[in-house]
Parts: C-alpha cells; structure tokens; sequence
C-alpha cells in the first residue's frame, strides 16, 4: 500500500534518483538473463510513475499565485513566466515520459518471447584491455 507522504517529496526524489543511479551502474550486464523481463517491467511502471509526477507537477505550477505560494521572481524572471514556463516544460517532460513508456512496453513485450536462461550466466573473461 503506497502512503501519502507529502511532507518527504524531496527526500522521496532523492533516494529515488539514488537508486536509478544505482540501477544505471549494475544493468551493464544482466547476470540472470531471465530477470532482464522483469526489470524492463518494472522500469516501465517506474516512468509512467514519473509521468504522472510531472503532470502533477505541471498542474501546480499552472495554480500557484503570485502573493501566496511565492513572492515575485528574482532579477532575471519578468512576472510570471517562470511558473508558466515551468509548467509548459513538465508537460513537455511528461509527453516525452509517455513515449518512453510505449517504447519500454514495446521492448518488453518483445522480450517477453525470449526463452532466457533462468539461472546465473558465466561469461568468459574479456580479452578487450
């Protein structure tokens, strides 16, 4: 059951970007080549995931006010585009998301037709140096 934690966004963004950081560097290989299914699985759900946050995100700042959730901008904004700017590029980022998600889907349904060997593979050392 996922909880609502609003008041932990940034330490929930923080330990998610952690762990992709950790997921990039141990999928140069796969060592059960049976679990590249379910990590394209999982991989997918984690950008729709993402998506939704990004739209949500959009939203909020598409209805923040001037005067209420913040004062103004600094020297270099001229009013309130920052706000609409930032909400036009999450949406941007969102779309860009959804295509990721069709793309992954596509991978993993593809990969869902492989018989993949279900036990650890032993790679013979590379002679590249």
């Amino acid at each position: 059951m996922v909880t609502n934690e609003e008041a932990g966004q940034v330490r929930i963004a923080g330990e998610l970007e952690e762990r992709a950081r950790m997921l990039a560097h141990s999928t140069r290989s796969v060592p059960v080549p049976s679990d590249s299914y379910f990590l394209l699985g999982e991989l997918r759900a984690t950008v729709d995931d993402l998506e939704q946050v990004c739209r949500q995100l959009g939203a909020w700042h598409a209805g923040v006010v001037d005067g209420v959730e913040y004062e103004g901008e600094d020297a270099r904004g001229d009013g309130a585009t920052g706000t609409v700017t930032a909400a036009a590029e999450l949406d941007r980022a969102a779309s860009a998301l959804a295509a990721a998600s069709q793309a992954i889907a596509a991978a993993h349904s593809a990969n869902g037709v492989v018989r993949w060997a279900a036990e650890p593979v032993d790679h013979p050392p590379s002679s590249a140096q």
